[in-house]
């Protein structure tokens, strides 16, 4: 699948939310963040790739002092399903005794988020909390924990565009897209 034609991809796909509902999901995010944490400093643990560009949207709404870093963990490899989790690359800040915020873009079943906290928690962080750009409302099983913070609720297609690929496309899209079967 991974040589799929992009452009017919993208022509397979319809719009499940425009750039002004993404926008209002990122300040709804950030006004929630700033409303917790005030003026704590905190780690902003950006998860690659996909939350490269949510998590710089949502940083450029922030208050609080903040360090960024990120965390490369991946159970999708290009592909459409996940797979077993895989650790990249680790984040290169000392964890102890901070407040960590992970930023991913898209909370699914949420095991990569439960992974990602455990292992901050494992390095020392006074607290992990996590924020999503988007959650798929699905009757599969999760892992029972939701993330702090979420944008927006969408239905349960494979999604991509602001940070979220298909077959390593259209990540770059300020608008969040369905793929049609």
């Amino acid at each position: 699948m991974s040589e799929q034609d992009p452009r017919k991809v993208l022509e397979n796909s319809t719009v499940i939310a425009d750039r002004q509902e993404v926008d209002a999901a990122v300040e709804q995010i950030a006004t929630e963040i700033n409303a917790h944490y005030g003026d704590r400093s905190i780690i902003l643990l950006v998860v690659m790739t996909g939350a490269i560009m949510p998590a710089a949207w949502i940083a450029a709404r922030l208050e609080m002092p903040l360090q960024m870093d990120f965390i490369h963990a991946t159970r999708y490899s290009g592909q459409t399903e996940g797979g077993e989790i895989e650790f990249r690359v680790p984040p290169r800040l000392n964890l102890q005794n901070q407040d960590v915020l992970i930023v991913d873009d898209i909370y699914d079943i949420g095991l990569t988020l439960q992974m990602i906290e455990h292992y901050c928690e494992a390095r020392g962080a006074r607290s992990v909390n996590s924020a999503v750009l988007i959650r798929k409302i699905h009757n599969r099983e999760t892992t029972g924990e939701l993330p702090a913070f979420i944008g927006m609720e969408v239905e349960d297609k494979y999604v991509f565009g602001c940070g979220m690929d298909v077959y390593e496309h259209w990540r770059h899209l300020d608008e969040i897209r369905a793929l049609e079967s």
